[in-house]
């Protein structure tokens, strides 16, 4: 299953296959449709499966379809997990960074206050 960040919507194998066989509600038809404008993948893949006439081959082929999607996506989370993690330890010795000159600059204040400066 794959769920579109931007809209929410939920495609299934099981989705493009009733999209296919015109089974969908109408708004589940609208909203799939929505989905094929913002994804370039969905819509040539549901363009391609228009063209099957045989339901064994087509319910094999969007299953292909649907790993290799998974595939992509898995990819660009790893990747953008890979980023976040080195952007993570840096971001935290900052934080560490700006807290020990806060803490510093306590001491500072409070030692110049004793010493009248």
């Amino acid at each position: 299953m794959l769920i579109n960040k931007h809209t929410k919507f939920l495609i299934s194998e099981e989705t493009i296959l009733h999209y296919l066989e015109g089974s969908l509600s109408e708004e589940a038809m609208h909203a799939f449709e929505e989905e094929m404008e913002t994804s370039s993948f969905l819509k040539d893949a549901v363009e391609g499966l228009e063209n099957f006439s045989d339901k064994q081959a087509l319910r094999a082929a969007v299953k292909q379809l649907h790993q290799q999607l998974r595939q992509r996506t898995q990819k660009k989370r790893q990747q953008r997990l890979i980023l976040f993690q080195q952007h993570q330890l840096q971001n935290m010795i900052i934080a560490i960074a700006i807290l020990l000159l806060i803490i510093l600059s306590i001491f500072v204040v409070h030692y110049a206050r004793q010493k009248g400066l």
